[in-house]
Order: structure tokens, then C-alpha cells, then sequence
């Protein structure tokens, strides 16, 4: 969260719109800014910072899913080998 900051809080026809972005700088049609919106000012911020944290979320998942083995309890793993 610490490289979003508020690009934009607009108050239009009964509703907030707040919008957080990564580059501040760029215009609004090079960046890409998660928006939040709704009638209170507080809920429209914690929507996009939700939006943020569930863009995070998903940005750390690798890309190749997880397999836990399933332990088979009618096959056990023994050694063959002979030793003597």
C-alpha cells in the first residue's frame, strides 16, 4: 500500500469517487487507478483501498497452483532394497 496514493476525490451527483494510483503523474487515460464509490467520503476511500489490497492479494500468487500430496492410507511407501 505505501507506493498507492489518492489521485482523485471527486464529490458528484450524491456520490464520492475517490481514485488511487501508483503514478499520480501520468494522465488518466495512461494509469491505471482503482476507484472506489460511494455516498460517504469514508466508504468510497475504504473501497478502493480494498480494491488495492485485493489487487496485492492476487499480484503474490504464484502462477502455477500448489499440490499438497494426498496421503493414500491403502498405499505406504516401504523399502526393497537388500542389504545383506
Amino acid at each position: 500500500m505505501p507506493m498507492w496514493r489518492v489521485r482523485r476525490i471527486a464529490y458528484d451527483e450524491g456520490e464520492w469517487h475517490c481514485a488511487l494510483s501508483r503514478e499520480r503523474e501520468l494522465p488518466d487515460w495512461l494509469d491505471a487507478a482503482v476507484e472506489g464509490c460511494h455516498g460517504d467520503l469514508a466508504v468510497a476511500l475504504l473501497s478502493a483501498f480494498v480494491e488495492v489490497q485485493a489487487l496485492a492479494a492476487e499480484a503474490s500468487r504464484p502462477s502455477v497452483p500448489s499440490v499438497r500430496p494426498v496421503l493414500d492410507p491403502l498405499c505406504e511407501p516401504l523399502a526393497c532394497d537388500n542389504f545383506g
